[in-house]
Order: structure tokens, then sequence, then C-alpha cells
């Protein structure tokens, strides 16, 4: 008699990744089972429902990233530009993994219970970089390599630019998406929030340590100076 065919449970999440990540979750368990060759009620044994496969299947994406893991390493490393820089293209490349199951679990669960949601849970992912690049640039800022100011404001400006990339190329395709390269673009982004939160060199003065603070300051007294002039005007003694 011969030995039944053992499927590993690989086979089936690799195939059930496959079915999401094209279908979301109105892909079906018998799709699944045709992709990994197995019998349906296969799946059933191993997992209790189509949201427990859902969730095992997406767990690999779910997982910290290697950069992630190595930030608190790299505070007070020699070039900090090119270090976001590098950091951009890899974050760009987790959430572009990342993304398609958030939509995926907004739209199959919208308002439902945290439980049950594939990124329920005290800790998901976009919370955890949050954290560890908020800490990342608080540090940087202690070390003087950075102005001070609300890390984590600068944290989700920094992630949020780059989530918009991945979300552009997931919902507008080119042509109707505006067409950035990858490399340009962190390159700018980086820049942009670089000269915002780049420390003040010594003896700057208020100016150059908040422009925009200082040119309002300065219409202010430009609208001040025609006031002036009139109420002296008014005070005058007429002859």
């Amino acid at each position: 008699m011969a030995r039944p065919i053992t499927i590993a449970d690989d086979v089936i999440l690799a195939a059930a990744r496959t079915v999401f990540l094209a279908k979301g979750l109105r892909g079906t368990t018998a799709e699944v089972a045709r992709r990994a060759n197995v019998a349906e009620g296969s799946i059933f044994n191993r997992f209790p429902s189509k949201l427990a496969l859902f969730q095992a299947a997406m767990r690999p994406t779910l997982e910290d990233p290697p950069w992630l893991a190595d930030l608190e390493h790299q505070v007070g490393s020699a070039d900090l530009v090119g270090y976001l820089c590098g950091l951009g293209i890899h974050a760009i490349e987790f959430f572009g993994k990342l993304m398609p199951l958030l939509l995926m679990a907004w739209s199959s669960n919208p308002g439902g219970p945290a439980g049950r949601h594939p990124l329920g849970g005290a800790d998901p992912p976009p919370l955890r970089i949050l954290a560890r690049l908020t800490a990342f640039f608080a540090a940087e800022m202690r070390a003087g390599r950075l102005r001070q100011q609300p890390p984590e404001v600068l944290a989700r400006a920094f992630i949020g630019g780059l989530q918009n990339y991945v979300l552009f190329e997931l919902l507008l395709k080119p042509p109707r998406a505006p067409r950035l390269e990858r490399e340009r673009y962190v390159a700018d982004l980086v820049s942009a929030l670089w000269h915002g939160a780049r420390p003040s060199p010594p003896g700057a003065t208020a100016k150059d340590k908040d422009p925009t603070t200082a040119k309002d300051k300065d219409e202010d007294n430009a609208k001040a100076k025609p006031n002036a002039k009139a109420n002296a005007n008014a005070k005058e003694p007429q002859s």
C-alpha cells in the first residue's frame, strides 16, 4: 500500500501567500489547495479557519526587518544623511510587502475586533517601526547631530513620505502616477527633512535657526512700521 504523500506546511503557506497577495481575503481555500496540490480538507486539518491560514501565511511579512534591529547600533554613524537614504530604500521595500497586507486587512475587517485583525495586538509592525525610529532620532538629537524637536514628529514625517511612495505605486500605476525613480525620491525626501532638522551652526542667528519664524517676525515688523509712523503723525501738533 502506497504511503500517503506528506505536504509540508511551508508549501501550503507559500500557496496561500500567493493567492492572498493576488486576491486579498477574497481568495478561497479551494484556490490555495489547488495551487498547493492538496485536498482542501488538508488545509483545515492544519488551520482552523481561512483567517488563521491568512495570518499564518502573512506572518513572515509582519516580522521585523533586519534594518530595524540595526537602528540603535547606527546612532552616531559617520554619514547620517547617507544612512537615512539607505534606510529609506530598505523601508520602501518593506512597506511594499506590508502595504498590500494592510489594505487587505482593512478591507476585510473594517471596524472589526482588533483580536481578529491580521495586524491586531498591542505591538503591530507599524508601531514598532515608529517607536524604533523615534528612539533613533531622539538619540541623534542628544548627540547634537539633529536639531532638537519632537522626534516622533520627525519619525512620522520620514515614514509617511516613504509610505506615500509605496501607496502611489500600488494604487496609481504608471502612467497615472507620476513616476519618480526610487533612489532619487528617497534622496530628495531626506534632503528636505535634513534642511529642517539639521543642527544650527555655532553663532547662528534666530533667522538661521528658524527661518520660518524669523520670516513671520520680519513680516510683523514690516506691518508695524507704517502703523507706528501713522501713530507718530497723529500725535504731531497741528500748526
